[in-house]
């Protein structure tokens, strides 16, 4: 085991709700509020099992010895990932949009 963990915050892992824009569009209003409705629920209910999963998890490795260490100053690890996402806007640049919702996520 790692004697020490930085919490960089570099991986979050997001559930994705996907549904096909034909069959969505499809749907009444009332069936489309109902969607979005559940995905919202359900979106606070993966972040809220998510956040206990982390604390538990942290008090295991703490409880091993294991160092924790808080990153308040995330600027660095941007900079450094600026050219990262430089070349791949480069080659994709319609997904330049969903990059910067991604960005802009607390």
């Amino acid at each position: 085991m790692a004697g020490y963990y930085s919490l960089s915050q570099h991986l979050i892992i997001p559930e994705c709700l996907c549904i096909n824009t034909d069959v969505f569009n499809g749907l009444s209003d009332e069936h489309k509020k109902a969607v979005k409705e559940a995905a919202a629920e359900a979106a606070a209910l993966q972040r809220q099992l998510w956040a206990e999963r982390e604390k538990a998890s942290r008090a295991k490795v703490e409880a091993a010895g294991v160092k924790v260490n808080e990153i308040a100053d995330k600027a660095p690890f941007q900079a450094a990932m600026k050219p990262v996402y430089d070349a791949f806007l480069e080659a994709n640049p319609n997904l330049r949009p969903l990059v910067e919702i991604i960005q802009a996520t607390e």
